[in-house]
């Protein structure tokens, strides 16, 4: 009796262990944060898909459809630079899409709104016109490229769509902005080609007896002017961070991605691309996300975990208004220092960076950031405002208590707390 009744056992525990995980697994789905659309907060890869993809399998991916669920996994909500055959492709994944066509040729614009209705009549659906949310128009531009991008900027813009131009960073020269001084670039650039948003790159982090270090004079005081001019002109700003490594930069790593992004994010910026996403066939590029043979690295699943971090964080973060940062230490060049705050009472002695906000009613919000890529560090705040002190979870979009081992922070990782 006993040996029969074995396999109705056996089949009975099968069966629940199989419910069990399936609802299990349909609870992690159901608790999956929401993507914030790149309207209110753009997260971007900044390059090219590769164009192997048109010819045969590449790696991993086979085909645009692969490339746009991969880039979907990784926690993006947009994808660049893409011709308009491959916008299809996105949709499945509510994928912005910032298109890229050589027609659109940033030193010839005379014909800017005659190309550029021949590119969107080649689109054949409603759908995928809804889906371009941005057109490349030109990295890096000289200062007297400027007319002529503003022409291309007025054509994009008759059609709803946002004209994309990344500016140069503060650490290069003159003579790249063709401006006395980075300020004025960015004043010429605004003034030429009314923008609506700031987006610019910089890459400081270094390679330092191997471990990583980031210039922070480089990084914030660059971030401290295109906020400042981003609040001047009332348009958000984008920051283009590094996602590989290549000459003397470091590798990249969830630390590196971290302190970039929330760094980026204590200075209220609303949105991240990461150079590069694939990696290019040239020099020393390594250790971007996609590798040259179209496989993941090891730095996909850092990116990935960031990315989602910001879509957890975006739906209260996007609520607030940036009012103040300063560093607690080793203040930076143009930077503040905690004498400036309008929020704390007191925090504690560290590498710590802090961003100020308020919500639409006025209550106090705090970014703390901790600046050491080495070692985790434990903090307190007390705000000014009395009341209990909670953060908002990086994972769950939750709120919980700050206290015990919520008072630690990662290796240049953020946190963002309230008081209430």
């Amino acid at each position: 009796m006993l040996s029969k009744r074995i396999p109705t056992i056996v089949l009975f525990l099968l069966a629940s262990t199989f419910f069990a995980t399936t609802n299990f697994a349909q609870k992690v789905s159901d608790a999956a944060p929401k993507r914030i659309p790149a309207t209110e907060f753009i997260i971007f890869p900044y390059d090219a898909i590769p164009l192997e993809i048109d010819s045969g399998v590449w790696g991993d991916l086979a085909d645009a459809d692969a490339v746009m669920k991969d880039i979907y996994d990784c926690g993006f909500n947009a994808t660049v630079f893409i011709p308009a055959k491959h916008i299809k492709s996105a949709l499945p994944y509510n994928l912005a899409v910032i298109l890229r066509d050589t027609r659109a040729n940033p030193y010839f614009p005379e014909k800017a709104d005659e190309t550029i209705q021949t590119i969107l009549n080649e689109i054949t659906t409603p759908e995928e016109r809804k889906a371009i949310y941005a057109s490349y128009v030109k990295d890096e531009p000289h200062s007297s490229l400027l007319p002529r991008l503003s022409l291309w900027s007025k054509a994009f813009k008759k059609q709803g769509i946002l004209p994309y131009i990344n500016l140069f960073p503060e650490c290069t020269s003159a003579t790249n902005w063709g401006a006395k001084d980075y300020e004025e670039y960015v004043d010429l650039f605004v003034a030429h080609c009314q923008p609506q948003c700031l987006s610019y790159d910089n890459y400081s982090l270094n390679d330092t007896k191997l471990k990583a270090e980031l210039r922070e004079d480089q990084f914030y005081s660059n971030l401290e002017i295109i906020r400042k001019k981003s609040f001047q002109y009332n348009i958000p700003f984008w920051n283009v961070i590094l996602g590989n490594t290549i000459f003397h930069y470091a590798e990249p790593s969830e630390t590196t991605f971290r302190i970039q992004v929330y760094s980026t994010l204590a200075y209220g910026g609303k949105g991240i691309g990461y150079y590069t996403y694939y990696t290019r066939p040239v020099g020393n590029y390594h250790l971007a996300p996609i590798d040259q043979f179209g496989y993941r690295t090891k730095t996909w699943n850092a990116m990935r975990s960031v990315n989602l971090q910001i879509h957890s964080l975006a739906p209260v973060y996007c609520q607030l208004k940036s009012v103040n940062v300063f560093h607690v230490q080793n203040v930076p060049k143009n930077c503040q220092g905690k004498d400036s705050t309008l929020h704390l009472k007191s925090i504690s002695e560290g590498p710590f960076l802090v961003g100020e906000f308020v919500d639409p009613k006025g209550n106090p919000y705090v970014m703390v950031v901790n600046k050491n890529l080495q070692s985790s560090v434990e903090f307190n705040v007390a705000f000014k405002k009395e009341g209990r002190i909670v953060l908002i979870s990086p994972y769950n979009k939750g709120k919980m208590p700050f206290e015990g081992e919520q008072c630690w922070l990662a290796p240049g990782a953020g946190v963002l707390l309230t008081v209430e």
